[in-house]
């Protein structure tokens, strides 16, 4: 016959019991500050920085290909639409940023 291991069911100090087994420990689980209350990032200032830049160049990539689109595809104006479309996107950007 196999051997029986008790279990651990009714055992206070068992890791699926998520109180603690003595009911005056309870006073010391509650937030020191409201600062641990608050939402860290998700993410650092330096990666928010760098997903902006990208962010950026995406949206001027595109604009640009739309003023590319809208000339009938004509070569040749490569840097004057990257640049309209740059000053395009940094007026949206400066727009959006002050409402």
């Amino acid at each position: 016959m196999a051997r029986q291991v008790p279990s651990k069911v009714n055992d206070p100090a068992s890791a699926s019991n998520p109180l603690p087994a003595n009911p005056h420990d309870l006073r010391n689980t509650a937030p020191e500050s409201a600062a641990e209350n608050e939402p860290k990032p998700l993410y650092s200032a330096g990666a928010q920085e760098e997903m902006d830049h990208d962010l950026r160049h995406r949206m001027i990539s595109e604009a640009a290909y739309q003023l590319y689109a809208q000339r009938g595809y004509v070569h040749g104006f490569e840097l004057d639409d990257w640049l309209e479309a740059e000053a395009m996107v940094d007026r949206l950007r400066g727009s959006q940023t002050t409402n």
